[in-house]
């Protein structure tokens, strides 16, 4: 019999799956879901009216139908749910379907919630987990660090599927020489952009949701706001001189631990240089002055400078752009991310 795992996404991921499968988009946000079943493993996600219902009321109550479908699965897989894990885990000392937590963001959900009941709730949940899958370097150090049993502590570093971007054919209408920066994530930081590139003679255009822009005023000519679905973003990428992902510093501890990793891999996988913030997430996957730059965090004159250095050097900027290229293909890609993970399925449903 397959290896039956039930997948707790963050957020919808219904409609999403449907555009992948008529090839309008990247699997980047499906976590190896549609390639499981290339390793045995029957894969399912939790998605519909009742669990809508309850994220419209609060995030943590989305995944609580899982408790009436326990007995269909071998392992859960989760990028949410803490308090249904509290339940299953720790207050009814489930053993069977085994627990993975996906780790998109324990680390500041654990420095964010360090005392009183809430605090307390969380760290015995996510010590009730049977493993973690943390996809940076710097996430697997924090939960060593607090004493979170190294058999349980996994790194797979994150991947994206690069070919989808080489198959759209379709090209951006946008006549003239442009800069992109893209990302719904509270822990961007694109006021820091916007001082950045103001009074700068380059367009920059931004795609994000209006929340990560409500302490901004008004914008200056040469920056473009909008929110554009993200099976409208390769066009725009592949045409963009290089991209920015701009984010707060982590001691803020807003947004999720490796904020901007998917529109990094994305931007890479499209040949594009990236100048982004300082991230200790970004060990292992990015190296500054190889595949872009790396700036200090809220820092405008040196934000400001990289974008200059590589606006008036295109060739340095394509140079970039290839190597991470490279380093996606070698090293990053999807079909990577779903091997070790099916494997880690396997590892964990034996015990």
């Amino acid at each position: 019999m397959n290896l039956r795992v039930l997948y707790l996404f963050a957020g919808p991921r219904r409609k999403l799956y449907e555009e992948y499968k008529k090839g309008k988009a990247s699997d980047i946000h499906l976590v190896g879901f549609n390639h499981m079943v290339d390793y045995g493993i029957k894969a399912t996600f939790l998605e519909n009216r009742l669990t809508e219902f309850l994220r419209r009321i609060s995030f943590n109550l989305t995944q609580l139908p899982v408790l009436f479908q326990l007995k269909s699965c071998d392992v859960i897989f989760s990028g949410s749910g803490i308090l249904t894990l509290f339940i299953i885990k720790y207050l009814l000392r489930l053993k069977k379907p085994k627990w993975i937590i996906y780790n998109t963001y324990l680390s500041n959900s654990l420095k964010r919630n360090t005392g009183g009941l809430k605090g307390w709730v969380v760290k015995k949940a996510i010590f009730s987990a049977d493993a973690i899958m943390s996809p940076s370097l710097a996430q697997q150090d924090f939960l060593r660090n607090i004493g979170f049993p190294a058999e349980k502590n996994y790194y797979v570093p994150y991947g994206v599927d690069h070919s989808i971007y080489d198959k759209d054919a379709r090209v951006s209408e946008i006549s003239e020489r442009y800069i992109l920066s893209t990302g719904r994530d509270v822990g961007r930081d694109y006021k820091t952009l916007i001082e950045a590139v103001r009074g700068l003679p380059i367009k920059l255009l931004i795609s994000t949701f209006p929340r990560n822009l409500k302490d901004i005023g008004e914008l200056p000519p040469n920056v473009s706001v909008s929110y554009l679905p993200r099976t409208a973003m390769p066009p725009l990428i592949k045409k963009a001189e290089f991209v920015i992902i701009p984010t707060i510093p982590e001691g803020k501890m807003a947004g999720s631990d490796c904020s901007g990793q998917y529109s990094l891999l994305e931007s890479m996988s499209c040949s594009k240089a990236v100048i982004t913030s300082a991230r200790a997430t970004l060990d292992g996957y990015f190296t500054t002055g190889q595949h872009g730059l790396i700036v200090a965090p809220e820092n405008v004159a040196e934000l400001r400078e990289a974008i200059m250095l590589l606006w008036n050097d295109p060739q340095k900027a394509k140079t970039m752009g290839e190597a991470g290229r490279g380093n996606v293909k070698t090293h990053f890609t999807m079909e990577i991310f779903a091997r070790k993970l099916a494997e880690l399925f396997y590892e964990v449903a034996m015990r």
